[in-house]
């Protein structure tokens, strides 16, 4: 199904006048209830979201959405919930958490988002420690969870489901709320109007829990002046306008995901919700102009082509295999005449038919969130994708640094965004020189409040208006911001010797074999790791009769040996591994790592802690 196109400028007039840029008069450049209006006002019966969630096609406009944020908005009012006061969303990506999450910022009540797939724990943490006093699910299962933590919510007053009715004895229905304000608008107007005008600049917009790869989340508290600073930066830096189409996968309530909606929002664009296992549908039949993912899904988009490639026999397998190899050093800038030649006839005959299957129209791809890999970024860039990769944090609102389409090598996280500054430091906090590895210090107009309720921790990553991110990096002698690891990710060796696991668990990845990967090895003599097949290729190397599965590990010799000769492939010197980084001793593991098993947060990052718990006995193994 095509999107409906109805903010599609007649080409024409788009070249006669250009794209609709995205320009914010002074008075709502910085709180969202200025932002919305205005929005309406420039657009109106635009079409803003062309289907409600991602298997839904009824459309709602820009106008549609502030009739429903005002009849929201007053119902909450009515019901006590004031400015400053705390509302819990706990739900994925819907018209409703944009809904919800505007009609929140007009009033100036911040919320505090979550998936409703967070576990229980985790979910009763978040709700306790910021004191929400009113909660939105996603549906009546999450509704019934909230209210069984009661006893440990006391300043808890509502809770709604986003439905038009509900079973659910204690909980309303968003339908009846909505009922509720549209009934209440005509003598409450100036009561909304009143909120609305009272909300300032330096109000929290919401409150974002961190995805806790190490212990508890943390609250980041984030202004309106924050997020909006950022998605004016943002807009310069990647050119976003009304014409552009987004594709949103990700988390709604992930700072990541939300920026993108607000561009598209902002900016007058259109937002169109898939999920993840109708990405490849959707790029095709939407053909947005912008998508942007976590790395783990880039690799898995670069990986669906590879594994065609090796599948594929015959001439179509090798001139597409050609295509990829070519495209690799194409897009690594290591390509001599004969391999540009070559590659450029195979675009044509080859790669034009992989990139159809992207839509056609994409002229920003942005990966973020996490280390994107070099091989996948080099292919992808060699294949004709405009791939930008961006760094960022929840504590930066998020965006910090993105590659710019006018200068997209490969590898770097591009210069920081204007009004951002960003700066490596040695232990003694001195700044580093040129080229110099230290931890990243980020300043800017989008750098977070602080921890909600955690002076402490605060204290430790804010100093004079700069924010410690923990990355280490460089930069080079061009602006261009490079990321290296994580400091407290980084494994001392018995020897002293320094690790950075994460390159290594990429360069891992770069084996067709090796789906996901977890470098371990403080203060042993060598490192070790956890290493999850490519199941359906390890199936061509290996029959899953002799696999030998054994408490969820794969424990056969001839496994074991397909894996080790991989490894030995790409963890070379000419690869840049020094002769401490060899990977001595490895298990393989069965079950792939996802969010469900709770191996990998919701943006698909390794959750340390957890998969050391779970696999112990492995690892005790590893080091034995």
């Amino acid at each position: 199904m095509d999107v409906k196109r109805s903010n599609q400028v007649p080409e024409a007039a788009s070249k006669a006048r250009g794209a609709p840029r995205f320009r914010l008069t002074e008075s709502c450049r910085r709180t969202f209830p200025s932002l919305l209006a205005d929005r309406v006002r420039a657009h109106g019966e635009r079409v803003l979201l062309p289907r409600r969630r991602a298997n839904s096609d009824e459309p709602i406009t820009f106008a549609r959405l502030l009739a429903d944020v005002d009849r929201l908005a007053l119902a909450l009012l009515q019901r006590g919930i004031r400015r400053g006061d705390r509302v819990g969303i706990l739900a994925e990506n819907r018209y409703e958490w944009l809904l919800i999450d505007q009609a929140l910022a007009s009033i100036g009540a911040p919320s505090v988002p979550r998936g409703s797939d967070t576990s229980l724990p985790e979910m009763a943490f978040i709700l306790e420690h910021s004191g929400c006093r009113f909660v939105l699910t996603e549906d009546d299962a999450t509704a019934r969870e909230v209210l069984a933590m009661r006893e440990r919510l006391p300043g808890l007053e509502g809770v709604a489901v986003m439905a038009d009715s509900t079973a659910i004895d204690g909980a309303l229905a968003l339908g009846e709320l909505l009922q509720e304000g549209e009934a209440a608008l005509a003598d409450g107007a100036n009561e909304l109007q009143a909120a609305r005008d009272a909300v300032v600049p330096e109000d929290l917009l919401t409150i974002v829990y961190t995805s806790g790869t190490t212990a508890n989340p943390k609250g980041v508290m984030l202004t309106h002046d924050n997020v909006l600073a950022n998605v004016r930066d943002t807009t310069e830096a990647l050119h976003i306008t009304g014409d552009d189409v987004f594709l949103s996968v990700l988390p709604a309530w992930h700072m990541y995901e939300r920026i993108m909606d607000y561009l598209a929002l902002a900016a007058g664009g259109q937002l169109v919700y898939t999920d993840r296992r109708n990405i490849k549908t959707d790029l095709a039949s939407v053909k947005p102009t912008v998508f942007a993912a976590v790395p783990r899904i880039w690799e898995m988009l670069h990986d669906g082509v590879v594994n065609q490639s090796r599948k594929l026999e015959g001439l179509g397998g090798k001139l597409l295999r050609r295509a990829l190899d070519t495209s690799r050093l194409v897009g690594g800038r290591r390509a001599g005449l004969g391999d540009k030649l070559t590659h450029a006839v195979l675009r044509r005959i080859v790669l034009s038919k992989v990139l159809a299957a992207f839509g056609g129209r994409l002229r920003l791809c942005v990966s973020g969130g996490g280390a994107l890999p070099r091989h996948v970024d080099e292919t992808l860039l060699g294949m004709g994708l405009p791939l930008l990769n961006g760094y960022g944090l929840t504590e930066t609102s998020p965006v910090a640094a993105v590659r710019r389409a006018e200068n997209n090598d490969p590898g770097h996280i591009g210069p920081p965004l204007p009004n951002t500054r960003i700066e490596p430091r040695r232990g003694d906090g001195s700044a580093c020189a040129v080229g110099e590895t230290g931890v990243l210090w980020i300043a800017g107009p989008q750098i977070m409040r602080g921890y909600y309720n955690n002076p402490e921790r605060t204290a430790e990553v804010l100093q004079a208006g700069w924010f410690c991110s923990g990355d280490l990096g460089h930069v080079d002698a061009a602006g261009h911001v490079w990321i290296t690891g994580r400091a407290k990710d980084t494994i001392v060796l018995a020897g002293g010797e320094n690790v950075e696991p994460e390159p290594l668990e990429t360069l891992l990845k770069t084996s067709p074999l090796i789906e996901q990967a977890v470098v371990l090895g403080q203060d042993q003599k060598s490192l070790g790791a956890l290493l999850v097949p490519n199941l359906e290729l390890l199936e061509h190397e290996v029959p899953r009769t002799a696999w030998d599965e054994q408490g969820g590990a794969l424990r056969s010799e001839a496994v074991r040996k397909a894996l080790r000769a991989e490894l030995d492939r790409v963890m070379t010197r000419e690869q840049g591994c020094r002769a401490c980084e060899r990977i001595a001793a490895f298990r393989v593991v069965g079950e792939p790592m996802t969010p469900e098993n709770e191996l990998l947060t919701r943006t698909l990052k390794v959750k340390r802690h957890v998969v050391a718990e779970r696999y112990r006995d492995l690892i005790d193994e590893l080091f034995a």
